[in-house]
């Protein structure tokens, strides 16, 4: 069987998945694919909010994956707050349809009257409990997206023009790992675990230097690049914290979404 040209591949995906979006991505020194999905959420959510949801079938389709999961629902929240001064309305309107799903799955007085065997040889019953977002249009589109972007690092890191962009923007854990399971080659799929590996080893000396300089027999030792192991190991693992919308307890107003930005 003859295995497609890459190149063919990253050109017929010239659409979704450009060298210009991942080299503006590069720029910013983080996981290459992290930082382009980051961007794309906040400019495909910006979309439905002000296009998208307003079709039936793209309305249809955010009711039966019951919503946004949680995260992209902040996001989306992040966006209207941003954008719409006055005070938006389309999560309002998303919100509505979606107490009103909720409201429909409330179990019924029979069902609620139903006693409920007790026996240790009963097979447990399946539960089928509302979970919003459970089938997010953005989490489906998300994990197509990244995994379209791992395929085409492939190609691009063999370029001239990129050969140091991946070592300045390392990928995360779990995109790196991802590479290694989609990559074709053997000798790109050796090159990126003997970094990733570097990667690791070198986060955990830093690890066991801050936890060893937080030892009362230590404590006097100044901290080296140790000093911020923790939230640089907690990337690495987790990917960007901007892509992490959050609001800071007992605040009021708009959320930080660990970007800086208010």
């Amino acid at each position: 069987m003859q295995i497609a040209d890459p190149q063919a591949k990253f050109d017929s995906r010239s659409h979704w998945f450009t060298e210009s979006s991942l080299a503006g991505s590069a720029r910013l020194g983080e996981c290459l694919v992290c930082s382009n999905l980051s961007e794309w959420e906040r400019q495909a959510i910006h979309s439905f909010l002000w296009e998208g949801m307003m079709s039936p079938v793209v309305r249809r389709e955010f009711l039966k994956g019951r919503g946004f999961c949680g995260r992209h629902f902040w996001i989306a929240k992040r966006i209207e707050d941003d954008g719409w001064r006055a005070g938006g309305i389309g999560l309002a309107i998303l919100c509505e349809n979606l107490v009103e799903h909720a409201t429909a799955e409330l179990p019924t007085e029979a069902e609620l009257n139903r006693h409920e065997l007790i026996s240790p040889f009963r097979r447990k019953r399946d539960i089928h409990a509302f979970i919003a977002g459970s089938g997010c249009i953005f989490c489906r589109d998300r994990m197509e997206r990244e995994e379209s972007l791992v395929e085409i690092l492939e190609y691009l890191k063999n370029k001239p023009t990129w050969s140091g962009r991946l070592e300045q923007s390392p990928l995360c854990l779990h995109h790196a790992m991802l590479a290694l399971e989609i990559w074709r080659e053997p000798e790109d799929k050796r090159q990126l675990r003997a970094a990733l590996e570097t990667q690791l080893r070198r986060l955990q000396a830093d690890l066991n230097n801050f936890i060893r300089k937080h030892d009362w027999n230590h404590r006097e030792e100044p901290m080296g690049r140790e000093k911020d192991a923790v939230p640089r190991t907690i990337q690495v693992l987790t990917g960007l914290l901007r892509q992490f919308p959050f609001q800071k307890a007992g605040l009021r107003g708009r959320a930080n979404n660990g970007n800086g930005e208010r």
